[in-house]
């Protein structure tokens, strides 16, 4: 979740205009591929089309998250965020409508804290009771508001585990330590 707090702290949610998926995936894409620190040859909005074709990236119901990886690349993970009032027809499985697309720049040695970022943005829809918080919003601040309300959900879920490893650091670095001399 700390990639979609970095996004929104960037300005990068977006209210989406766009009426289907392919101008959406332009739109999300060329932001992306905007962001300086993300190669010019990258090709986002191609890989992302090319992710799609290989499996639709709905999460759930009202949410997808399409995303570009790339190879040979050792840099972060980046994201964007497009909001629709309306919905966007995305040939999800259950047949809604997507109002929430979080779109990822992810270099193939991120897999891992992608797969993270996403467990942390499933368990915040599900514990705040689903997209119908982003369905509900009339305005881009009011989906600034509930994402920040799902990154502090996120965020504070994962505080016991940080604190267990902050602990067992502790624990591990007094054992390791001389005895005191007097």
């Amino acid at each position: 979740m700390r990639k979609l707090l970095d996004a929104l702290q960037s300005g990068r949610l977006f209210e989406l205009t766009e009426t289907s998926k392919d101008e959406a995936f332009d739109f999300l894409g060329r932001v992306l591929e905007a962001i300086p620190e993300i190669p010019d040859d990258s090709g986002v909005v191609e890989a992302m089309r090319a992710r799609e074709q290989a499996g639709n990236t709905s999460v759930s119901p009202g949410l997808a998250c399409p995303h570009a990886r790339v190879e040979g690349i050792t840099a972060d993970i980046y994201c964007t965020v497009g909001w629709s009032k309306d919905g966007i027809d995305y040939g999800a499985a259950d047949g809604q409508k997507v109002h929430l697309l979080v779109a990822y720049w992810i270099p193939d040695c991120q897999r891992v804290a992608f797969l993270k970022e996403m467990s942390g943005l499933a368990k915040a829809v599900l514990s705040t009771g689903g997209i119908e918080v982003i369905r509900e919003c009339d305005t881009l601040g009011e989906v600034r508001h509930r994402l920040l309300d799902w990154v502090t959900v996120a965020l504070n879920e994962g505080s016991p585990d940080v604190r267990a490893r902050m602990l067992k650091l502790s624990e591990k670095s007094t054992e390791q330590s001389p005895p005191a001399q007097n």
